[in-house]
């Protein structure tokens, strides 16, 4: 009888625990909706700025696409790719850039503003994950804009290729653009993270988000070592051609296209135990 009441107690016990879990994560994510509702409201407060900002990156990417429809002028196909589809797989690859910009700004000045000036410090005191509270401290509200840009991009594409979407590719596009961001997330995460061993003031971060580039365009164009390398080294194809693929690819690279936030998890997942290695490694400025 007693054996029977000190199971009963240690499930209670772990019920407990679970629900407290539950209740720390939504505790946490009403912390960073208010972090983003505060910096939102800082934002529009000088407008001007905030209009200045979104037309610079609409116009910069307006400038791509016009370079895109002037290549497929002179060509008819890139590789058998049409130019709906190819422009397909461009508008696709803004929505997860779109959300990867939105939360990244943090890290590209992790080692001036963090680890050099200090900051570091006063998010290890706090009670909330650090990873998080670096990505969540600040946002880019630009990326609002090229995810918007992205959308009105696929559906223009779409209506020239004579596509019918329906809920199943909705369904996909809320599954696979969120796995794509988290690739982006993942490179650039690993990449930041070297700033705990190695000072690095934005040396590695530009020319690898220069390749960026590259993944807009189908990835059977290129030979097969840039293949291999923008497939499974740094993986940007899966950012935009695979996800993309889905839509527009076929049956051939439709099944593919699912394995996309797999490919997400394993990435930031790879990029977040570097982290944690990272931040055991840290050592206080003392500033």
């Amino acid at each position: 009888m007693e054996e029977v009441t000190r199971a009963d107690d240690a499930t209670r016990f772990a019920f407990r625990d679970d629900r407290s879990r539950g209740a720390r994560l939504a505790w946490q994510a009403r912390i960073f909706g208010a972090y983003f509702v505060q910096f939102l409201k800082m934002r529009l407060a000088y407008r001007v700025d905030f209009i200045i900002d979104t037309l610079a990156v609409l116009f910069s990417l307006i400038i791509q696409l016009a370079v895109l429809s002037v290549m497929f002028s002179k060509v008819r196909a890139l590789d058998g790719w049409t130019y709906p589809q190819v422009l397909f797989i461009y508008g696709f690859s803004l929505v997860p850039l779109g959300l990867f910009n939105l939360i990244s700004v943090n890290l590209y000045g992790f080692a001036d503003e963090y680890l050099i000036g200090g900051r570091f410090d006063r998010v290890l005191l706090r009670p909330v994950g650090s990873l998080a509270q670096v990505i969540f401290e600040s946002f880019n509200v630009s990326g609002l804009s090229e995810i918007a840009l992205g959308l009105a991009i696929m559906a223009g594409a779409g209506v020239k290729l004579g596509a019918h979407f329906g809920v199943t590719d909705l369904l996909a596009l809320l599954f696979l653009a969120p796995g794509a961001a988290l690739v982006y997330l993942g490179v650039f995460l690993g990449i930041t993270t070297v700033s705990f061993w190695f000072e690095d003031k934005m040396g590695l971060a530009p020319p690898v988000y220069n390749l960026i580039r590259f993944s807009r365009y189908p990835i059977t164009i290129y030979s097969l070592p840039v293949r291999f390398f923008l497939t499974f080294v740094l993986p940007f194809a899966w950012v935009a051609f695979y996800p993309a693929a889905w839509f527009v690819g076929g049956e051939k690279f439709g099944k593919v296209a699912l394995l996309t936030p797999l490919v997400g998890v394993l990435v930031f997942g790879g990029a977040a135990l570097l982290w944690r290695r990272g931040v055991r490694n840290y050592v206080s400025t003392g500033s």
